[in-house]
């Protein structure tokens, strides 16, 4: 059975599952200082050679594509924007058909824009390999490590709030998507289709249904204090 929801959890025994989470999360923002410090090629390159290790430890192409969804939107979004831009920087009915062909239909996403792209998508990947080969507690303990450390670098009060609060954000985000999943069966096995009204329909649903998953967690936080 494929898992189709983004961002969560696989069990495996891989080098990434056994690493340290800490490690991981400490890792994410580094390599993406890197990436965005670099050339669109490099990324690519990074984005090719994260492909082969998700395919490593097992992780199928279906997968991958559920993660990185939201990038290829993105891409769609921001190719519309730009491809609506040339077209209004060049509104004239005699000469727009010829200034596209031209430059090229794929020319018209100047190349700052496809490097945004590529950048992100390398990043995107990183994230959602260290979703995929941790559990919403070990990347708790590992920011609540992360916090410890620093605390008594500064010789601070060791508390662990901070690092409480960013560990329920990060471990939202798998959440959302499993929301988003089972509002999604539930609408297909209704004989509802996948179009533009599914979204229209299903995203104050995910809004409502995701706010009260906070106030549930929020709740939850507040008996155990």
């Amino acid at each position: 059975m494929q898992n189709s929801l983004a961002f969560s959890y696989k069990k495996g025994d891989s080098i990434f599952h056994k690493m340290a989470a800490a490690k991981k999360i400490l890792f994410i923002p580094i390599f993406n200082v890197v990436i965005f410090s670099l050339h669109w090629k490099v990324a690519a390159i990074f984005c090719v050679v994260q492909f082969l290790i998700f395919c490593k430890i097992k992780f199928s192409v279906w997968e991958q594509i559920v993660d990185l969804t939201p990038v290829l939107w993105y891409g769609i979004f921001i190719y519309i924007v730009d491809f609506a831009s040339f077209l209004f920087l060049n509104f004239d009915s005699t000469k727009v058909f010829e200034s596209l062909k031209a430059a090229g239909i794929f020319s018209v996403l100047n190349e700052k824009t496809f490097s945004m792209f590529i950048k992100f998508f390398a990043c995107n990947q990183s994230a959602s390999l260290m979703f995929k080969t941790s559990t919403s507690l070990e990347l708790r303990e590992g920011i609540e490590k992360i916090e410890i450390a620093v605390r008594k670098f500064f010789r601070l009060e060791q508390k662990t709030k901070f690092a409480f609060a960013v560990s329920m954000f990060i471990n939202f985000i798998p959440s959302v998507f499993k929301i988003w999943n089972q509002l999604k069966r539930a609408w297909i096995v209704r004989g509802g289709k996948n179009n533009l009204t599914m979204y229209l329909k299903l995203f104050p649903l995910l809004f409502s249904l995701g706010m009260k998953f906070a106030f549930d967690c929020t709740k939850a936080v507040m008996i155990r204090e």
